[in-house]
């Protein structure tokens, strides 16, 4: 059923149904448009809600009639128009290549060959300026053949074998770059290699793809390349020389023809995660505000810079800042129903959020009424998917609750969960890239220790601070979204909230 889902709602945000032309389609008042409309309204996500749909004595084959709706569907992809979708020009031209390419292939069978040649040198010029090789590559095969044996035209059949020559060398590098940056991501994937491998794997594959890289300006080779060249700084966390990859790259692909779209996107993201991490938020902001052109607003990867974005406030003490972006994506339409990594990550920074508001940094004059109240027995319930993330996100569940409890002087409760967590530390927050979070989590585990009490707490945690500060955040081997405020402005506000007297509870 998911298929269909998919399906379903590609012909909607296509808007192949207000056209008109669904009806010739999908009979009207049938049950397969009953089907359809249940599938838009969301009323329908597995065979046994299809069967609802109908009466009892009024016999559906759900297996049948879900085949037919797909194949319908299906041979409907070529009517989709997608020139008011927010795609670049490129992706436009993809769709509208692709298509012409089949119905010239589909004329040139039936024979058609007057008609179908002039489409394919027209579809030719289209091709190689959008830089789509593989289908170059495949226009040129046919033109050469039409023109060596069909037409005998020798300068036309010497002017494309020298053309297809020309692409199938780049096409090669393109070939090649994208199967080293393959190779690469699969390590990653795996998680069997160390960082140094990838590191040295990078360098060394990124040696060979250098010198094409030099003499051609093919797009598919430039944007696998310069990932793989990324690669080799993300790996050792080189914040600075990524800057520059990114720059490099978006000034490339900006001075193209035509709107890259991908590239952009890939490098505007990463560029934003290396302000993120070096705390520079004057010129994340201005990354992202220069970048979302490229983002659809509500996409997935919207939502993924929107992270960015609070982080990037975050981390850099723009509190208030930080509070109105989350009010705007909460806010944003049919917010709840998003995949569920996007809600549970800003329920996660509501936490957060909510904590500030307990110890004064946010002013609850900015707050509307509807995020007045906030349960953190609900939002520890809300947390499913992340809460499986023993060494990633779920980090950040067991540190707000903690510092929440410690906000709300609630010390009994305060106590339980660091006693929780001993074993916890032990058993998942072993490795290097969770040592910041296992050198907080210790100091947190001092505050109970020294009866909450404020000058005690610091004592007892200094030695395990001057380990945190070893290892900065910059150059921690750790996933950027898991600290949300850096640890050591963290601890700080919970050394706040601590009092001056001995706490003389269990």
């Amino acid at each position: 059923m998911r298929d269909l889902v998919e399906l379903v709602g590609l012909v909607n945000k296509t808007k192949l149904k207000g056209s008109g032309i669904l009806k010739f389609i999908i009979e009207p008042d049938s049950k397969m448009e009953r089907l359809f409309n249940a599938l838009l309204d969301k009323k329908v996500l597995s065979d046994e809600d299809a069967k609802t749909l109908f009466k009892e004595g009024d016999e559906v084959n759900i297996t049948s009639l879900k085949n037919k709706l797909k194949e319908r569907l299906l041979d409907a992809i070529f009517l989709l128009d997608f020139k008011e979708a927010n795609f670049t020009n490129r992706q436009k031209a993809f769709f509208e290549c692709y298509k012409k390419w089949s119905a010239a292939m589909t004329l040139l069978i039936r024979n058609a060959k007057i008609t179908g040649i002039d489409l394919l040198e027209r579809l030719l010029r289209h091709a190689k300026h959008f830089e789509f090789t593989e289908l170059t590559l495949d226009i040129l095969r046919v033109l050469r053949l039409q023109y060596s044996t069909v037409d005998g035209d020798i300068n036309k059949y010497e002017d494309v074998k020298k053309q297809y020559l020309e692409y199938e060398k780049i096409w090669q590098m393109e070939s090649k770059a994208e199967f080293f940056y393959s190779e690469l991501m699969a390590q990653y994937t795996n998680s069997k290699s160390t960082k140094a491998e990838v590191t040295q794997q990078a360098e060394e594959f990124y040696a060979e793809l250098k010198p094409f890289m030099s003499v051609c300006t093919s797009f598919k080779l430039h944007l696998f390349g310069r990932m793989v060249h990324l690669l080799i700084y993300n790996s050792e966390n080189d914040y600075v020389k990524t800057v520059k990859i990114c720059e490099d790259a978006i000034s490339f692909f900006d001075k193209k023809d035509y709107d890259s779209g991908l590239p952009l996107q890939v490098f505007y993201y990463n560029l934003i995660v290396c302000y993120l991490q070096l705390g520079e938020f004057d010129k994340g902001q201005k990354a992202i505000e220069r970048c979302e052109y490229f983002f659809e607003e509500g996409s997935f990867n919207w939502f993924k810079l929107q992270e960015l974005f609070f982080l990037l406030a975050m981390r850099t003490g723009h509190w208030e800042e930080a509070y109105h972006l989350y009010e705007k994506v909460v806010n944003y339409p049919r917010f709840e129903e998003k995949q569920i990594q996007v809600v549970e990550m800003w329920r996660i920074f509501q936490a957060y959020v909510f904590y500030l508001i307990k110890i004064g940094k946010i002013p609850e004059s900015v707050l509307s009424e509807r995020y007045k109240k906030f349960k953190m027995s609900k939002f520890i319930n809300e947390i499913t998917l992340f809460s499986k993330d023993k060494g990633g996100m779920n980090i950040s569940v067991l540190i707000v609750q903690i510092l929440y409890a410690i906000a709300e002087k609630d010390y009994e409760k305060s106590s339980d969960r660091i006693e929780g967590i001993v074993k916890y530390c032990s058993r998942y927050l072993k490795d290097h890239a969770t040592f910041r979070s296992n050198c907080f989590i210790k100091m947190l585990l001092q505050i109970p220790q020294a009866n909450f009490h404020r000058e005690a707490s610091t004592r007892k945690s200094e030695r395990l601070f001057k380990q945190l500060q070893t290892v900065p955040l910059e150059t921690a081997n750790q996933a950027h979204e898991i600290e949300i405020i850096p640890y050591e402005i963290l601890w700080e506000m919970a050394l706040e909230s601590l009092g001056l007297k001995i706490w003389k509870g269990k």
